[in-house]
């Protein structure tokens, strides 16, 4: 109970917090997610150094803060490009026995989790300013709604493990009934406050909030696992760290902006 109360109070906080910034927009919400988005790659960073690696960890830093900027300076893509570069040449002069592992490791960091989330930036600032809040807003309850069906579901219902060695909780029924949930919420948002999109769009987003981020979620458990960790930090308490909290919006909000984008023509 008092994890539970921890986790409650911790959870309303941060969504107070975050929907204040939301509003706002601009270097606000970017620096925000930016933020966040460091925060979840020093832990997976962590996580690195768990199974036996140990990045670079300012520079890699530095060079996800390049590509978690772009939406707020374009200029620093051309940036983050020639950083790689000249980490390739310093691994090439580096004196460690694992150059190209390390390397790897660094740039890994950068793109997961801080090049994924910080397309809720470009959600955010790319979109019409009209629908950019319903939009960001409404993709992130999509996701929250799928883990906590999922884990409500599963926990009264389930008896098939979805993937028993990587998470002993997850089962088929939790998971179907996260969709579920995801998909019924879509349906109920798109005529009340989402009408400007069309039906299709609303189950497209569904799915990929509802089902992607379950594999998220996965993805995250099968990263701990293998390093033997429980949690990827304790900054928040009650979730334990950044990645673990958002595990399923690393990968299914840059899918659902690229939709919308390429597919429903939204983004311009």
């Amino acid at each position: 109970m008092r994890n539970l109360k921890r986790r409650v109070l911790t959870a309303l906080v941060g969504i107070a917090g975050f929907v204040a910034a939301l509003y706002v927009g601009g270097w606000v919400f970017g620096v925000v997610i930016l933020f966040v988005a460091l925060a979840a790659q020093y832990e997976v960073y962590r996580l690195f150094e768990c199974g036996g690696l140990s990045p670079w960890i300012i520079p890699g830093l530095i060079l996800g803060a390049l590509v978690g900027l772009r939406a707020l300076v374009p200029d620093t893509i051309p940036l983050a490009v020639a950083f790689v570069v000249v980490l390739v040449a310093y691994a090439s002069f580096s004196t460690t026995e694992r150059p190209l592992d390390i390397l790897a490791a660094t740039v890994v960091g950068a793109v997961y989790p801080t090049l994924l989330f910080t397309f809720l930036t470009d959600l955010r600032l790319t979109l019409g300013e009209d629908v950019a809040v319903l939009t960001t807003l409404g993709t992130l309850v999509l996701i929250w709604v799928s883990d906590i069906m999922a884990y409500v579901a599963g926990n009264l219902f389930g008896k098939h493990l979805l993937a028993p060695s990587i998470s002993p909780g997850k089962t088929w029924e939790g998971a179907a009934a996260g969709l579920a949930a995801s998909l019924l919420l879509a349906l109920l948002m798109k005529p009340a406050v989402a009408d400007f999109l069309r039906w299709q769009d609303a189950v497209v987003l569904a799915i990929l909030c509802g089902g992607v981020s379950q594999l998220g979620d996965l993805a995250e458990s099968r990263f701990k696992r293998a390093v033997g960790v429980k949690d990827s930090g304790t900054l928040l308490p009650g979730h334990g760290g950044f990645l673990d909290r958002f595990d399923g919006v690393i990968v299914a909000v840059p899918l659902a902006y690229l939709y919308l984008k390429y597919v429903a023509g939204m983004i311009g």
